[in-house]
């Protein structure tokens, strides 16, 4: 089975040219997640991808580290930032513990958006995410909560993931992952779905 870096590699331009599912719900979110944003702010994306959130994201903070796994949709975002002439946005390819990640930080806000459901230990990564926020600093996620009625993906993504054709997913509920922010010192600042997306969450938590 490949690891999680070799599967986002292996797919990295299809993903980074392929449109948004639900561009309704991506617009509120980026518009939800600009109220949290501030001109001097040094943030963190986790799971960035090509790129993109980051680069529309970037006239609202101060300067955003994005990281990601894959070192080929890093490749990607480092063209697309450099095209667009956008000088403020640094493209690390690691994982959340990598060094230049702990170099920069502390971070006002965190950005996790469809990241934290593709982790393998998510209260330890919350726990990471905690350390690396200043007081104070905001964690934005947006996650895919697929317990439930949504389990029954289990077989068939297991299958895919023998096959090369889906990475690692984490079956958690909306209700779960708060408290497990909850836990690790996170307080929670809002909650919700945006219609046509049940099972994605949008989570603000604070760090106490």
């Amino acid at each position: 089975m490949p690891t999680s870096e070799q599967f986002w590699d292996a797919i990295a331009s299809n993903y980074a040219a392929r449109p948004i599912k639900n561009v309704d719900a991506y617009e509120k979110t980026m518009e939800r997640t600009r109220l949290y944003l501030k001109p001097d702010d040094k943030v963190l994306e986790l799971g960035c991808g090509s790129g993109s959130t980051a680069l529309l994201l970037s006239p609202h903070v101060g300067h955003i580290w994005a990281s990601d796994i894959s070192s080929r949709l890093i490749e990607i975002g480092r063209q697309k930032a450099k095209d667009q002439n956008v000088t403020n946005v640094e493209f690390i390819h690691g994982d959340i513990h990598a060094p230049a990640i702990e170099e920069h930080a502390p971070f006002n806000g965190i950005w996790a958006f469809n990241f934290i459901h593709l982790l393998e230990d998510i209260p330890a990564s919350l726990e990471r995410m905690h350390k690396l926020l200043k007081p104070g600093g905001v964690l934005i996620s947006k996650t895919a909560c697929l317990s439930g009625r949504h389990g029954l993906l289990r077989i068939p993504i297991t299958v895919m993931q023998w096959f090369g054709k889906a990475p690692h997913v984490s079956y958690i509920s909306a209700e779960k992952l708060e408290l497990l922010m909850q836990a690790q010192g996170f307080e929670i600042l809002e909650s919700c779905t945006f219609p046509k997306a049940s099972e994605v969450r949008f989570i603000v938590a604070r760090k106490l």
